[in-house]
């Protein structure tokens, strides 16, 4: 019986060994990461909004890392072809993904197939920015702010239509948003090119429900107007354009993030180390203010909050699917 005690005493011991040499191996290879340029598969197409300011924030961040970052574009399929790409990678911090909300949040609802569960298939780091919808009209249309727009509405329910870049897009999820609160019937005409900014300025369309950066130029060029915003909070950029829930406060903002995550199973301190280096690398005052014009909000929250985050628009995104009446395709 002794023996016995004493072998299971030495199992044991070989089994702290062996779990305190892998501990201190992680955290090894943590006090030395990186040691290699990282790579970031991004869901967005080269130049573009995102892709510009992506690369932007990156460059601060790898300042702050000491190694490069370099930005691999695997645009398609709403996103889930970087997603995927990057679930298969190993979680050793040198393989990240730069992904909207679109998979994690909104694919469940709109395809068949298998789910993703953003918070287990991958390593939620932080969330980098928040943008915004702007809704924007036609100038012929006959409303100066929000308030002369729903007169507009109530005296041509059902005849006003409004354009997106497509079908379960956050732009129809608030239009449908919108058509509700304000009993309206505003129906939804979606694109899949660059007429869903054009035929609005040329009338085809009397309104649009896009982010900030595509009706920039054409609002300071006059092209369009500015009528409200259906974010959460006013933009920097546009303070005196109303939001939307300011006058209807059940209308639901869609999610408009845009976060990093690396594989499943990445070590604790490296997820430590990616996340301070991006607290910093968002916290460049110029990159900062530049961001706000174009209107994109910085967040750098932490892993934690970033799944909480990510499970609360899950469910808002619920409640949207349903409201836009979007059926599941394979």
């Amino acid at each position: 019986m002794l023996k016995l005690k004493h072998k299971s005493i030495q199992i044991d011991c070989k089994s702290i060994m062996v779990m305190l040499w892998m501990a201190f191996s992680v955290l090894g290879v943590a006090q030395t990461y990186p040691s290699r340029p990282i790579h970031v598969i991004s869901e967005y197409v080269p130049g573009y909004g995102g892709d510009v300011l992506s690369r932007q924030i990156f460059s601060s961040i790898a300042a702050e890392l000491g190694q490069p970052i370099v930005v691999e574009n695997k645009g398609g399929s709403g996103g889930l072809i970087a997603l995927e790409a990057t679930r298969r990678a190993s979680p050793d911090g040198y393989t990240l993904l730069l992904a909207s909300q679109n998979v994690p949040v909104t694919r469940r609802y709109l395809s068949k197939g298998e789910p993703i569960d953003a918070t287990k298939d991958l390593t939620p780091i932080s969330a980098l920015w928040r943008t915004s919808l702007l809704l924007a009209v036609n100038p012929n249309v006959p409303a100066k702010n929000f308030k002369e727009f729903l007169e507009y509405l109530k005296l041509n329910s059902g005849k006003v239509s409004f354009s997106t870049t497509g079908i379960g897009t956050q732009g129809h999820f608030a239009g449908a948003s919108l058509s509700a609160v304000t009993g309206s019937n505003i129906m939804h005409v979606p694109y899949n090119d660059n007429r869903v900014i054009t035929d609005v300025i040329s009338g085809q369309v009397p309104m649009t429900l896009s982010i900030v950066s595509n009706v920039n130029a054409h609002v300071r060029a006059g092209r369009l107007r500015l009528i409200a915003s259906a974010g959460t909070k006013r933009l920097e950029a546009y303070p005196d354009i109303a939001l939307i829930t300011e006058f209807f406060p059940n209308f639901e903002p869609p999610p408009t993030w845009t976060g990093l995550f690396a594989p499943s199973g990445l070590p604790k301190p490296i997820l430590q180390r990616l996340h301070a280096a991006i607290l910093k690398g968002l916290s460049n005052a110029e990159l900062k203010a530049k961001a706000s014009s174009d209107g994109f909000d910085f967040i750098g929250n932490t892993p934690d909050e970033f799944v909480a985050l990510i499970n609360h628009d899950v469910e808002v995104a619920g409640r949207l699917v349903k409201l836009a009446k979007i059926e599941a395709t394979d």
